[in-house]
């Protein structure tokens, strides 16, 4: 699945999206991502300017995005009155990420339910693993979520 088609099943735009494409899923068990971090990538030029590292918030953010997608691949497309939430997550991150890294999210479905799915995801650059990320993602109405402000 190329970028084009990835930003269809994602609400995000950028500088928030971060996956570049879709190597292979099977729904409703796994789903494989990637991203290319780019030393043009807004968040790198203030981590750090001495010595480039790419946050592991936004690699979090990266493994949200490859649930979301796994979740609708899964299930069915958001509705438009429709988000994601993500629940729980116990993450570890254990090397560096830096620009001109291909990060590759190995991502396997825990559990699905309806609506709910448990996830691990593996990060890893070049065959050799950098995190991982144990969480969860639920689809909800924006109506369902009380008075919203926007």
């Amino acid at each position: 699945m190329g970028f084009t088609e990835l930003k269809s099943w994602l609400r995000h735009r950028h500088p928030m999206i971060f996956l570049d494409r879709v190597l292979d899923y099977e729904p409703g068990k796994n789903l494989q991502s990637m991203m290319v971090v780019s030393g043009q990538t807004d968040a790198i030029a203030g981590h750090f300017p001495e010595r480039a590292i790419f946050p592991a918030s936004h690699m979090m953010q990266a493994i949200a995005q490859t649930a979301i997608i796994l979740l609708q691949v899964s299930t069915s497309p958001l509705d438009e009155d429709e988000i994601t939430l993500v629940g729980s997550v116990k993450a570890r991150f254990t090397k560096v990420v830096v620009p001109g890294d291909r990060l590759i999210f190995n991502m396997t479905c825990d559990s699905l339910r309806d609506d709910f799915i448990t996830f691990t995801c593996q990060a890893e650059v070049s065959g050799q693993p950098v995190g991982t990320l144990k969480g969860s993602l639920i689809r909800k109405k924006v109506s369902d979520l009380g008075e919203q402000l926007w």
